[in-house]
Parts: C-alpha cells; structure tokens; sequence
C-alpha cells in the first residue's frame, strides 16, 4: 500500500476493519545485527492463510508495510516476520522500535504469492527481504514430501544468514549495478538432466523489482512458461518500500 495522507490511513483502518487484528509483540530474537524475527500473538482464527502470502502493518502515520511471515498459524494465534534491518525506510525503522508488549494490528493476510502444492519441484529467488518466504516455503515443502532450491543474492556480510534460518540455498553476491548478475549466470549454469528436471519447476521470484525482472527474462528465454513464474516485489531501486 503507498504512502497516504493521515487522515486516508485512519480511515483505511476503519474501512477494512475486518480485516484488522490486534496482535502483541510475545517474542524478540536477534539472529544477526540486522536480522530480527518478531513473534506477533492475537486472536487470528478469523482468518485464512496460504503459505506465501502476505501480511501488512501499519508503520507510521502515513504508511503502510507488506511483510511475508515465516511461520503461521491462526489456531494457536502466531504469527512471525523475519525482519531486515536495513534502515532505508519507514517499514525497517519501525521493525527495529518493535519490543515486546507492543501492540499493533495486522492486516490481511492476502496477495497473490501461494505456494503451488500440484507441483513436485520448487524454485525460490530471492534476497535478504525474501528469507521469510524462504522459510515458510520450506516448511510447506518438506511437509509435503517436494523438493525446492532456494537461490539468494546477498550483501556479502550477509551471505551466512540461510544457516541463521536452517535454509538450504545456494548464494550469489548481490551488485547494487547489475541487478541479479551473478544469479542469471548460475541458472545458465544449469545444463543437462538437472535442468531438465527443474525447467518444470514452479518458480518464485521476490525481492529486488530489477532482480525479479532479470532472472524471469533469463527463464523465459530458457523455455520456462510464463505462467509457471510468480513474482513479487518487495522493493525497487529509489523507493522507500512496496
């Protein structure tokens, strides 16, 4: 959701009141400096969640945030986010205030990221924003007798985070010049009976918008159907968040 005058966002809240849970910050762990993972708790009985989607906070006056949890459930009310602490905008300097006994209210969840359980492989592309689908996608893979290969672009001081997470992937660096240089070249890697076999994947691309645009070109043009690539942004070069 963008930015919105003041008095839009209260009124947001009203409108889609119920859709609105008020939930509790119950948990604070700091895996890394800058990796925070939040557990929220509240009544979410009311809702429904498919693993992928999102959830959406209300970060300051004006704005509002799409983070997706790594783990969910509405019966036993948890709910947590696995933070970025990058301090570019408004969402990360909220999540960094976060302590516990705080209260706010979650919104949703919705979007049209859903983990794709007809598929036996799975393919997730992403960076530090993405380790909260990561995470949850795993689950649901694992759960589910699948298979997935993560592939993450990371800052290089970040590159040991999968292991903070028990996530199986495989790193690139991340160039603030070439978005997803160094991932398209990994799938152009990937020859004979292993890309044939993950050519059929289902793919999710998250993260850095010029990223995602980068490997989808690259997979289109390696014969994968559009209609087996999911995207979503979680943010672009120049703005603050999505």
């Amino acid at each position: 959701m963008p930015s919105l005058p003041k008095w839009i966002a209260n009124g947001t809240e009203v409108l889609f009141r119920s859709m609105m849970h008020p939930v509790e910050v119950s948990q604070i762990e700091y895996l890394d400096d800058e990796l925070k993972r939040v557990r929220f708790a509240g009544d979410l009985r009311s809702t429904s969640y498919a693993p992928g989607q999102v959830i959406e906070f209300r970060v300051n006056d004006t704005e509002f945030r799409h983070y997706t949890p790594a783990y969910y459930d509405q019966e036993e009310g948890i709910c947590d986010v696995l933070f970025f602490l990058h301090d570019y905008g408004p969402g990360s300097q909220w999540a960094d205030t976060l302590k516990s006994g705080d209260t706010t209210k979650l919104m949703g969840p919705g979007g049209k990221m859903r983990f794709q359980s007809e598929h036996q492989h799975h393919f997730i592309f992403g960076d530090e924003s993405s380790l909260g689908l990561c995470t949850m996608l795993k689950s649901e893979v694992n759960e589910q007798q699948r298979e997935y290969l993560c592939l993450l672009e990371l800052d290089e001081a970040h590159q040991h985070w999968p292991e903070l997470v028990n996530l199986q992937a495989d790193v690139v660096t991340k160039s603030d010049q070439h978005p997803a240089r160094e991932a398209v070249r990994w799938i152009q890697e990937m020859q004979g009976r292993l890309w044939d076999t993950w050519q059929q994947a289902v793919f999710y691309l998250t993260g850095r918008a010029q990223s995602i645009q980068a490997v989808r070109r690259r997979l289109i043009e390696r014969g994968v159907g559009a209609k087996k690539i999911i995207t979503f942004p979680y943010w672009a070069d120049g703005k603050k968040g999505l």
